[in-house]
Order: C-alpha cells, then structure tokens, then sequence
C-alpha cells in the first residue's frame, strides 16, 4: 500500500514534521494549514506549517535507504573516471510522476531503478541552497 506522507516546516519552531497534511478555515474564514502526526510519546497533535515548505513522500529511497520527498536535493557521482565530479538534482511533481533535474537546466527525467540505485538525499532546497549554487561554478 502506498504511503501518502507530507512534511514541511513547524510555524512556531521551523523544525520539520512528518504526517497527513490538511488545509482548513477557521471560525472566521482564516486559512490553516496542517500536518497530523504522532509525537515523541506517539500522541496524536497537530501543527501548523508553513504551507511554502511542504514536501510529498514520494514513495520512494535512495541509495541509502533515505526517503526521497518532493524538493529534496538528490547527488550522485555517475563517471567513476572522474570521483571529483559530482551531480546534484532536484526532486519535483511533473505531468505523470516524480521528476529530477539538475539546476539551471530545463530538462526533466523520470526517478527511475537507475536513480534508486546511484543518487543519495543530501538535503532539500530549504535548508540546502548552496548545494543547487555549488553547481553552477
């Protein structure tokens, strides 16, 4: 069964947070935005995120075991000729799955077994940014 998992960043520590995502209103029409999840005595309570931050689990792991979420930053050293050389690619939504692409490119490819096996999570594009900049030098 497929697990349908959000994070993103807690609005009153900017932790992140892991659970069921939901958008509501309040008595007064104010627009909440929430993650339901279990905390560290595994009761159940909800935060308030900053919608901006939120990520989907995409159902998948790296090369590591770590699972892949929507704006994580994925690397991977793919020419063992050259070690040094290191490629870093965005996660995100396309028309019909999950799609990496390197920074400042247009182009878009499909995760598949390939990426599983060779990228590794190193970060997300929150936290991370200079991961994306290193690679533009």
């Amino acid at each position: 069964m497929r697990e349908i998992l959000f994070k993103a960043k807690r609005k009153d520590n900017g932790e992140w947070v892991e659970g069921y995502y939901q958008k509501r209103y309040d008595l007064l029409g104010n627009e909440e935005h929430l993650i339901f999840h279990a905390d560290s005595y595994k009761v159940w309570e909800y935060a308030e995120i900053d919608p901006e931050t939120l990520c989907q689990f995409t159902g998948l792991c790296g090369k590591n075991g770590k699972r892949i979420w929507e704006n994580d930053i994925l690397m991977a050293h793919l020419d063992e000729s050259y070690p040094e050389d290191v490629t870093y690619e965005t996660v995100e939504w396309n028309v019909a799955g999950w799609v990496t692409h390197e920074a400042g490119s247009t182009d878009r490819e499909y995760i598949d077994e390939f990426d599983l096996e060779h990228f590794e999570v190193v970060g997300n594009i929150f936290d991370n940014k200079e991961l994306l900049q290193e690679e533009r030098r």
